[in-house]
């Protein structure tokens, strides 16, 4: 581990950030995991489980904790659930918390293999999520799913991953009686998981550097801090993430990390320890992952009831409860909370009472004496005043009125709250350094509209719904729409508030006079409640529009090369043309595709056929396509959390209310091809700069009825449509040849260019062919000529059906240039040139 932080400091001081993906289901922070040494004392003790968890009723759950076991032996599996059993009894969450638990040999830096006990930590953290207790801070994803009520990983991807020493004398009882010479399983897998829900995070020293920050793509990122490194503290209660003390990196902070005297300022841990603030562990020789990270263990010997999260666990050690100073740092990084649900009251013209109103959901008793707006009418600076908010008689609701002085302009101001463990909440989460503000007198800001226009408008005797988010300082009077069709005037009609600022409306227009092909043009107009009635027109000039696509009568079957134009498919995200490089027109996603760029969001590129089709027994769909898309991580699949980008043909019995695929989303990775060109071509900003060419497609065949979504004598429209979520994209996709419930003719063949892998090229002595035969190839034949004609190789194989390689020794030729033939059944399917070296 000290190897890979000296390799990693070297070019990290250089630059604090990183290029790349920062979604928050993307980021995938790597953190090194926490690390749980075995102590060669004999520290007899046992601390029991918390009280009431052997009660024979049985302790009530908190929450549930799913463990997968990876080569765990049946012992080591019932001590588990025990450990288990303990935390579900203590931690909070409606989401489940899955585990990954291995069980391996774990060396330690010198190769020893009897000197760690096991290691865990939160597979992944976040940032700046809704009612995240501090902003720009990451915690624990089993934490935020927590706190949001939201699953984010879900179950294939796990919440924490722990190892576990298999070379370790282990005692798997459950009863404390460890002997003198075995270690007690319970305590260590109560101990990681501990680290798992928390107590752990991102400091960390090279030489005689300290620093803190995430690992993502192999680059530390300086700065991030973790929701356990923003509570601890020097002994002169200085924190170790206020740069304005401690740069990073640096020789002080590094100092610090072994001065013997770090501490956390953990509210609740602190009440937990009798007003003492818990002291950490800090030797004065850094230990990469036990640092920091653990409990002192002088303060905290074996016998004592805080002593599981040590950094060392003794022999027959028998520590079956978390103690009140674990419970306490975990309960302040998030697994107590208080969430503040406040509306900010809006500016006003004339000087009259201003009203705030907040919403208290506290995991501890709320301090109804400690709930404050603290405000000021010369930013902070020496004009501060507090006013108390009092307690509704609904529980958790409090409010205060302010009556602003004659001459006041503004008043800034923050809301504080606190609970009966000392613990102190605001809005925003970062006052008083981030403030809001009332402006009291003539308002002259306009409101914001912010749309997103209407694409097209399906007319199957829906309504025309149009709807748009505006907000204002003062409050909005009124929003209201003008709009024509076909470049005629029609009657304006207003938008109306459904929740929050979202405004909506329907377009007053008798829908059976519209036609295919008609446009809509409409803008949006609002005015606020101020005297001078503020206007905001989006668009600012010139108009949106959208265009009326009707559905066209079902059909049996549809084929479309796309040579010639139609009308055939609504083309608001995809287009028909013939690309740079192409020899023909096909149908086209963007190119690139756009990705968000925003955490939490997503497009979707849908092209839709107008011509809904009546489904037949053993009914097919075919088409050639390239696909360059994001492709997910290593063994993910459509559904999964880390499949990221995808394309997916979908098909809908209720006109496009609900879709289903008719076939699972696919990317890059379902053809070695794309995969490959997607992955060698990525920029600075993980964007992949491939751009397809003919050499790249493969045919598709599609059973319509396999899945079972659909049945026979169904009428489905059908749907494609690229998924793409933030920030990662590449050149999208095109499609070709588009066959439904068309047979293909009898001499048509199955392979396509894209099914056909050569690499590497040039080459030097060998050259790898790749097949992948997506239906069965009666004889497929490789050859390899020289320029003068001459076969130089010859590869045959019968009844071909998936991927099939070989590898030729090439070495024997002559450097320059060759052509590799690709035969199924006697018939040439591509001819590709090769370099030699």
């Amino acid at each position: 581990m000290k190897l890979l932080y000296l390799f990693i400091i070297a070019s990290l001081f250089e630059s604090s950030t990183v290029n790349g993906q920062n979604d928050w289901r993307k980021r995938k922070l790597q953190v090194p995991s926490t690390i749980c040494y075995a102590s060669n004392k004999v520290e007899k003790s046992f601390i029991p489980p918390p009280p009431g968890f052997l009660l024979k009723s049985g302790a009530e759950k908190k929450s549930q904790i799913i463990v997968n076991y990876s080569l765990f032996p049946t012992d080591a599996r019932a001590a588990f659930k025990y450990a288990v059993g303990i935390w579900e009894t203590i931690i909070e969450s409606e989401i489940p918390i899955y585990i990954e638990a291995r069980w391996r040999t774990i060396y330690d830096e010198d190769r020893n293999i009897n000197t760690i006990l096991g290691q865990a930590g939160p597979t992944d953290y976040y940032e700046n999520f809704e009612y995240a207790p501090r902003k720009n801070r990451f915690y624990p994803v089993s934490v935020v799913e927590r706190i949001t009520k939201s699953e984010i990983s879900g179950a294939s991807l796990p919440d924490i991953s722990a190892t576990f020493n298999k070379e370790i004398k282990w005692y798997f009882g459950t009863d404390g009686k460890t002997p003198d010479l075995l270690y007690d399983f319970v305590t260590v897998v109560l101990h990681e998981i501990g680290h798992g829900l928390g107590f752990t995070g991102f400091f960390f020293a090279a030489g005689n550097i300290g620093a803190y920050g995430d690992d993502k793509y192999g680059i530390r990122t300086l700065g991030d801090a973790s929701a356990f490194d923003i509570m601890v503290v020097n002994i002169n209660k200085n924190l170790l993430t206020d740069t304005t003390l401690f740069k990073i990196p640096s020789l002080n902070l590094f100092n610090a990390f072994t001065s013997n005297l770090l501490y956390s300022i953990s509210p609740a841990a602190t009440a937990g320890n009798k007003g003492i603030r818990p002291r950490l562990y800090a030797p004065s020789e850094y230990n990469d992952g036990s640092s920091i990270y653990h409990l002192n263990d002088q303060t905290y010997p074996y016998t004592n009831e805080n002593s599981l999260m040590t950094h060392a666990i003794g022999k027959a050690e028998a520590i079956h409860d978390p103690g009140p100073i674990t419970r306490g740092i975990l309960a302040d990084i998030g697994w107590k909370l208080m969430k503040l649900s406040f509306e900010k009251p809006k500016d006003i013209e004339e000087k009259k009472p201003i009203v705030f109103n907040l919403s208290i959901e506290s995991d501890f008793e709320i301090d109804s004496n400690a709930v404050f707006v603290y405000y000021s009418t010369d930013s902070f600076t020496n004009n501060i005043d507090s006013l108390t908010l009092v307690a509704d008689k609904t529980p958790g609701l409090f409010s205060a009125t302010l009556n602003p002085g004659f001459d006041t302009k503004k008043i800034e101001y923050y809301v504080s709250a606190g609970d009966k463990m000392n613990r102190t909440f605001s809005v925003p989460s970062e006052a008083p350094a981030e403030i809001y503000s009332v402006n009291i007198g003539p308002d002259t800001s306009a409101p914001v509209i912010n749309h997103v226009p209407i694409s097209y408008f399906v007319s199957n005797g829906q309504n025309m719904v149009v709807s748009a988010e505006v907000d204002d300082n003062l409050g909005i009077d009124t929003v209201f729409v003008d709009f024509l069709v076909n470049n005629i005037p029609q009657q304006s009609f207003g938008l109306t508030l459904d929740s929050a600022n979202i405004y909506s409306g329907i377009f007053n227009i008798d829908k059976e006079l519209l036609n295919d092909g008609d446009v809509v043009t409409y803008k949006i107009t609002a005015i606020d409640k101020s005297k001078a009635g503020n206007k905001t027109i989006s668009p600012a000039s010139d108009f949106y529009n959208f265009k009326i696509e009707k559905i066209f009568d079902p059909i049996g079957n549809y084929f479309n090369d796309f040579n010639t134009p139609s009308n055939d498919f609504i083309l608001s995200n995809f287009d028909v043309y013939e690309a740079l490089n192409f020899d023909n027109p096909s149908l086209h996603s963007p190119h690139p595709y756009p990705s968000p760029n925003k955490n939490n969001s997503d497009f979707n590129f849908t092209t839709l056929l107008k011509y809904p089709i009546i489904l037949k027994q053993n009914g097919t769909m075919s088409f050639d396509e390239i696909v360059l898309v994001e492709p997910g991580d290593s063994l993910s699949k459509f559904g999964d959390d880390n499949f990221w980008d995808y394309v997916i043909v979908e098909g809908s019995r209720d006109n496009g209310k609900t879709w289903l695929p008719l076939v699972n989303g696919y990317d890059s990775g379902d053809n070695a091809t794309w995969k490959t060109n997607y992955n060698k071509n990525i920029d600075n900003n993980d964007a992949s700069t491939a751009v397809g060419i003919p050499d790249w497609y493969v045919t598709r065949e599609i059973n319509l009825l396999e899945n079972g979504n659909f049945k026979a004598n169904d009428t489905i429209l059908i749907q494609f449509r690229l998924f793409s979520d933030p920030f990662a994209h590449g050149w999208g996709w095109t499609i070709d040849n588009l066959r439904i419930q068309s047979p293909l003719s009898t001499s048509a063949v199955i392979l396509s260019p894209g099914n056909i892998f050569i690499y590497p090229n040039p080459f030097n002595d060998k050259i790898k062919i790749t097949v992948q035969a997506n239906n069965e190839i009666e004889e497929l034949s490789v050859e390899i000529i020289n320029l003068y004609g001459q076969t130089i190789v010859t590869e045959k194989n019968n009844n071909v059906i998936g991927q099939i390689s070989f590898e030729p020794d090439l070495s024997n030729l002559a450097s320059g240039m060759y052509f590799v033939v690709v035969k199924e059944n006697g018939k040439k399917v591509n001819t590709q040139k090769i370099i030699k070296n």
